[in-house]
């Protein structure tokens, strides 16, 4: 079985700007959202990562884990001179 990154490409490039392309699975931080919307994704869901930041202190595990993941997006856009999430493609890949 195809991890979600190794078939996200091939699915991006099948449907185009035809539909909104959404991706959960195998998301753990900010670089793996920003992974993600390199390979394709128009948006990331957070699945399980999350609901265990709920499940570990409530609305404020939330709000942590958010700020988390803001922070490692940031370092990652800045290691790959991305200033804009909209700006996020194949590009930064190595």
């Amino acid at each position: 079985m195809l991890s979600t990154a190794r078939a996200l490409p091939a699915i991006a490039d099948a449907v185009g700007d035809a539909l909104t392309l959404l991706v959960d699975g195998g998301v753990r931080s900010g670089l793996d959202v920003v992974r993600m919307l390199a390979l394709g994704a128009k948006g990331v869901l957070l699945g399980r990562a999350w609901a265990y930041a709920l499940a570990a202190q409530g609305g404020a595990g939330v709000t942590r884990l958010l700020e988390i993941f803001e922070a490692e997006m940031r370092v990652a856009m800045a290691l790959t001179g991305v200033t804009r999430v909209a700006d996020i493609d194949r590009r930064i890949l190595a």
